[in-house]
């Protein structure tokens, strides 16, 4: 068995860069026009409003509490930007964001 693990690794590389490379698939195509002024538009007014959400927590909070709009801003994109992806479907985005917020949350209170 230790004589077949050295032919096998050529093939695993080559099968690695052919998955590198794309495999198969096809270059998606390009964004319309009209979709690409979608993706701008709802991502600079979903900001936005998250932005005033984030300036109206920290009022109420006297400047205690605060949103990280870096994450938002990448599912943003995500949601409008690529709205065919896994990574984009409601269950993924929402589950997404509890989940960093869960192990942000636990890296913050670690001693």
């Amino acid at each position: 068995s230790h004589q077949q693990a050295p032919s096998r690794i050529p093939h695993r590389v080559i099968a690695w860069s052919h998955k590198l490379k794309g495999g198969s698939m096809q270059i998606p195509p390009s964004m319309s026009w009209k979709q690409t002024l979608w993706t701008i538009f709802g991502s600079f007014v979903g900001l936005i409003l998250l932005s005033a959400l984030n300036q109206y927590y920290r009022l109420l909070s006297d400047n205690e509490y605060h949103l990280l709009l870096g994450p938002f801003g990448a599912m943003m994109t995500l949601m409008y930007g690529l709205s065919a992806a896994p990574a984009s479907q409601p269950r993924n985005a929402v589950m997404g964001q509890a989940i960093a917020g869960g192990v942000s949350l636990a890296f913050t209170y670690i001693p």
